[in-house]
């Protein structure tokens, strides 16, 4: 059982190299190799599991999104198995445990307590044991948004998920009657995301189910498949 990087990306690695030193004929490899094949799927589907619990994914985004973004990629020169993830992060509405808050509320009062103030943000997350609310963030027609710092450069004009509509009273007009520029320069505007799949799949729940029901399922596959070869 090892972790390995492959470019920006770490992968869990089911092996059973050793036995492969005792075992020599070509036959022998290949029902190795089927064995760790059959462990190394079992394994994957309590990793996905485990993983799905660990994100605090809502209902209905294991399908979707874990299995759908995990590999499991057999490896018959190295009697191995991987297993990683190619999905970066979700949507943050996929999530448990988030909710907008008022600005002047007691949560967003002490969660942002220390922050300059275009840092606050009214995005509360209680999930993966971090309560906190994200900076810059805000809620607008169900979607969940951060505003990057303003910087040299940045639009004079609202980013469309902060527009109103209706009369605007405090916004400042020229001599003709039009509306005119409030002298403020936003940053722009991005939808929040939770964890990558492909980060969390190595570590944590995921990691411990995999160091604990890895080496049980390997050996209970690869000794079936050898005990089937001795017979003949």
């Amino acid at each position: 059982m090892r972790i390995i990087r492959s470019g920006t990306k770490l992968h869990l690695v089911l092996s059973f190299r050793d036995m492969a030193r005792h075992l020599a004929s070509e036959r022998g490899r290949t029902e190795l190799h089927r064995g760790v094949i059959d462990a190394g799927r079992k394994v994957k589907t309590r990793v996905q599991r485990a993983t799905v619990h660990q994100m605090a994914l809502k209902a209905g985004n294991y399908q979707s999104y874990v299995v759908a973004g995990t590999r499991g990629v057999p490896r018959k020169a190295t009697l191995s198995y991987e297993i990683f993830g190619v999905k970066g992060g979700s949507k943050i509405e996929n999530y448990k445990g988030l909710m907008s808050v008022k600005s002047g509320g007691r949560a967003a009062r002490r969660m942002n307590a220390g922050r300059k103030i275009f840092d606050q943000g009214t995005v509360r997350s209680g999930v993966w044991n971090n309560p906190r609310v994200f900076k810059r963030s805000f809620a607008n027609a169900g979607g969940f948004f951060a505003m990057r710092p303003p910087s040299a450069g940045t639009s004079s004009v609202a980013p469309k998920a902060l527009w109103t509509y209706g009369l605007k009273p405090g916004q400042p007009r020229g001599a003709d009657g039009r509306f005119t520029p409030r002298g403020v320069r936003y940053g722009k505007v991005r939808r929040l995301f939770g964890p990558s799949l492909m980060k969390e799949i190595p570590k944590d729940e995921s990691l411990a189910i995999f160091l604990k029901d890895g080496p049980v399922l390997l050996e209970q596959a690869v000794s079936k498949r050898l005990t089937k070869l001795m017979r003949f």
